[in-house]
């Protein structure tokens, strides 16, 4: 099975931040609200007998955390200069608690001797990726609105994460949560349901590292042909 492990964001965050990109905006591949969320750790293919463990891994790095605030700031692309591949927000208050969430999850999936994607954590919300076959003008027009586009308040309360299966199709991916996890002063919410595609406050952002790529072999397939999935 195919697995991340991910925090999970609530519909009525994930339904304004899709609907912050203009609606004309060319030669882009939107992320449907349904399948946002923020990527903590990327395992990839797992054997089933090591679901157990990544649940544990999970648990223990939740266990040692308190909820917290999370609130988006700014808009930017990955690269920041050149012909954009990715647009995602850049996340303002709670960036350092998230990071460290990161890492803790990280820590527990070593000692587990489990197998995951061991790149620096960069906190950003995909919003969209730009096609491949964009042209230079269609790229630009991209790019422009980026760097215009203006972030509402939005902001969550983060209180659990999730190991979610990710099942690929030519239609998109389908995300199951296997197991939620509280964080140490939060209560378990909703179940992260199964969904597929197209289905399933203002402060500075610190700007993201471009691991865009982290789910290139997880989340989105198009024509037989693996692309990149939200983070």
């Amino acid at each position: 099975m195919r697995l991340f492990i991910a925090v999970p964001l609530p519909p009525e965050l994930t339904d304004r931040a899709a609907a912050l990109l203009p609606l004309n905006l060319p030669a882009v591949r939107r992320v449907q609200p349904e399948l946002m969320h923020i990527t903590l750790a990327f395992l990839g293919w797992t054997p089933d007998a090591q679901l157990d463990a990544a649940g544990d891994a999970a648990r223990a790095a939740a266990a040692g955390h308190r909820a917290f605030e999370l609130a988006f700031g700014a808009a930017g692309r990955f690269p920041v200069s050149g012909r954009p591949r990715v647009v995602w927000l850049g996340v303002a208050a709670g960036a350092g608690a998230l990071t460290a969430l990161a890492g803790s999850v990280a820590e527990q999936l070593r000692g587990r001797q489990l197998a995951f994607d061991d790149r620096p954590f960069s906190p950003h919300l995909t919003l969209a990726r730009v096609r491949q076959e964009a042209t230079r003008p269609e790229a630009r027009t991209v790019a422009a609105a980026v760097d215009a586009l203006g972030v509402p308040d939005l902001r969550t309360w983060v209180d659990r994460i999730a190991v979610v299966e990710s099942i690929l199709s030519p239609k998109g991916p389908r995300y199951t949560a296997r197991e939620e996890l509280p964080l140490a002063a939060g209560e378990p919410g909703g179940r992260f349901r199964a969904y597929s595609q197209p289905e399933w406050g203002n402060a500075v952002a610190e700007v993201p590292v471009d691991n865009s790529d982290r789910h290139t072999r997880d989340s989105d397939v198009r024509g037989g042909r693996p692309q990149m999935g939200s983070t």
